[in-house]
């Protein structure tokens, strides 16, 4: 067999075990989610067990020590925020009783003709916007409601396995650190031992980049939310909710402005104010310039610098997450391709 046949072989070899890692990857995926988890949470966790460490303690003690101050941070947090939620959660109960949302569905057909003449809306669009709204509580919403209470169940389970495997990578790093190097031959030893350093340094360069980012849009969704109640008298409720909400979606990359509009949108919607068309207006143009200096300015400077990359190259990746692994899978695109990006660099540059 000449080289060109062997490249060939190793051509199709290579297509195979790509293709066939591409058709299990859909079926494995809550498996790999949980195992990146589990690493980005070490990688969060790892620096705060070594300065426990520092106090004479076992590495174990250190880990169960960090583990439990972090979920006593949680737990503090999530007891902050009950009260907000549930009054939030209240005053939605009594504005979504029929007779407020027929009322409510007049009210804005009154004001869609009155601002917008060249638009007939007809007489029984109430009765039918009432009977389709019965008809969503009575056959649908119980199967909704099942659905969010299985994902409730299966996202505490999952969170029990990232806990759990959370704790033995950090218990045991320096071992599972030296298995890995003992398993490479010794031309690769420098190799390998690079490669561990960078890729737990742009884990942590990312993490830290998407908080900063994170924090940014809550920040700016939350004063540009006050700033609108200040000058439009908009009656927004739960800035700040909906703030930190726009925040902790942006976690997905682009998705945080969006999901903070929605709530902000819908709370006009139900208020139902005389300026409300404005208002809404005022919503989404606010919440596209927190998107705009989301993406021009914060993303590419503390996430885009991370991993390296162009912010076209980044939006590339988001949607091949996206669409292997959707939300979850939009949340780890980045990170995951800048470990093989750092993987592949590593392996030419030493070749």
């Amino acid at each position: 067999m000449n080289s060109n046949q062997k490249f060939i072989l190793r051509l199709i070899v290579a297509a195979v075990a790509i293709s066939a890692f591409l058709y299990v990857l859909p079926k494995i995926s809550s498996i790999i989610m949980i195992i990146v988890l589990s690493i980005l949470f070490f990688t969060i966790l790892d620096p705060l067990v070594d300065k426990f460490e520092r106090f004479n303690l076992s590495r174990a003690m250190s880990t169960l020590i960090t583990i439990l101050f972090i979920f006593v941070i949680i737990g503090y947090g999530i007891s902050m925020l009950v009260p907000i939620f549930n009054d939030a959660w209240k005053t939605a109960s009594e504005a979504l009783n029929t007779d407020t949302i027929s009322s409510q569905i007049l009210k804005w057909s009154e004001l869609a003709q009155a601002k917008f003449s060249f638009i007939t809306i007809p007489d029984d669009t109430n009765e039918k916007v009432m009977a389709f709204i019965t008809e969503f509580i009575k056959s649908d919403l119980p199967g909704f409601l099942f659905s969010i209470t299985q994902i409730i169940g299966t996202v505490l389970s999952n969170l029990f396995f990232v806990v759990f495997i959370t704790f033995f990578l950090l218990k045991d790093e320096r071992g599972i650190k030296k298995s890995i190097v003992n398993m490479v031959p010794n031309k690769y030893f420098e190799l390998s031992l690079n490669l561990m350093y960078k890729i737990q340094g742009q884990l942590a360069d990312y993490l830290q980049g998407q908080f900063l980012a994170a924090m940014s849009v809550g920040f700016l969704s939350t004063v540009g939310l006050i700033l609108l109640n200040v000058f439009l008298d908009a009656g927004i409720s739960y800035a700040v909710v909906i703030g930190v909400w726009a925040g902790l979606a942006n976690l997905i990359p682009y998705v945080g402005p969006i999901a903070g509009a929605v709530p902000a949108i819908l709370i006009v919607l139900f208020k139902g104010p005389e300026t409300m068309v404005i208002i809404i207006l005022g919503i989404i143009v606010m919440f596209l310039l927190v998107q705009m200096i989301d993406n021009i300015f914060v993303s590419p400077l503390v996430v885009g610098k991370s991993v390296d990359m162009h912010p076209l190259t980044v939006f590339l990746v988001l949607l091949i997450g996206g669409n292997l692994m959707g939300l979850l899978g939009m949340m780890f695109a980045v990170p995951v391709a800048g470990i093989i990006k750092v993987t592949i660099s590593e392996i030419l540059t030493s070749a």
